[in-house]
């Protein structure tokens, strides 16, 4: 084998081993409206968080379960103080805009956490991918308390692959949602259009047979 070759494998190899058990975003599956899904719009519970607390290790903090908003931890006793809950914390439906929905929110930037909760009966033999139309504008997605991924832009379509994560009651998804301005972002810091935060196209599990045409 010429030596660039057997570097390129040894390339490959490296960065798949180094990416197991890492949850990526996917290769996108083309034309994702004509597979088999299952829509998850409507109205998803939300927490607006300006100072982005909800994303700190909840193990740093004094009080367990006092942050990392994706873990939707649950106090166990009466004696355990956790300072959110989803399940109070009110609605945004599911496309749409934050700004347009609540009047506080119209001029808001900054991270909103998005929580759906949902049953799902796998297929056997079947893959299971969660599909975003667009989330604007960066996206962190979690799935039962485990990070699948990271997703920056506010106007293109990605997925991840939750085929081994899936259970087939309570599963639940969290999204942070970003939109506050960067030099490096669209909009950039100086804009003549709204900058729109939220899920603003729709969300679907897309399940496609174990073998399938990703693109056509």
């Amino acid at each position: 084998m010429p030596n660039h070759f057997r570097r390129l494998t040894i390339a490959v190899v490296m960065l798949v081993a180094a990416n197991q058990g890492r949850a990526q975003v996917a290769p996108l599956i083309a034309n994702s409206s004509a597979r088999s899904s299952t829509d998850l719009d409507g109205q998803w519970q939300v927490i607006v968080d300006p100072y982005d607390v909800g994303s700190l290790d909840y193990r740093a903090q004094p009080i367990k379960g006092n942050a990392a908003f994706y873990k939707n931890h649950k106090p166990q006793s009466k004696a355990e103080f956790v300072e959110y809950d989803f399940d109070t914390a009110g609605h945004l439906n599911v496309p749409g805009d934050w700004n347009t929905q609540r009047e506080s929110l119209l001029f808001y930037e900054g991270s909103v956490w998005y929580k759906r909760s949902f049953d799902y009966a796998k297929s056997p033999g079947k893959r299971v991918f969660l599909h975003f139309g667009a989330v604007n504008y960066v996206a962190s997605v979690y799935l039962n308390g485990e990070e699948l991924g990271r997703h920056e832009g506010g106007f293109t379509p990605f997925n991840f692959e939750i085929t081994d994560r899936l259970k087939p009651t309570e599963n639940f998804i969290v999204v942070r949602v970003n939109n506050v301005r960067a030099k490096e972002q669209v909009p950039t810091l100086y804009t003549d259009w709204w900058n729109y935060g939220g899920i603003t196209r729709p969300v679907t599990l897309v399940e496609v047979p174990a073998t399938f045409i990703q693109d056509y």
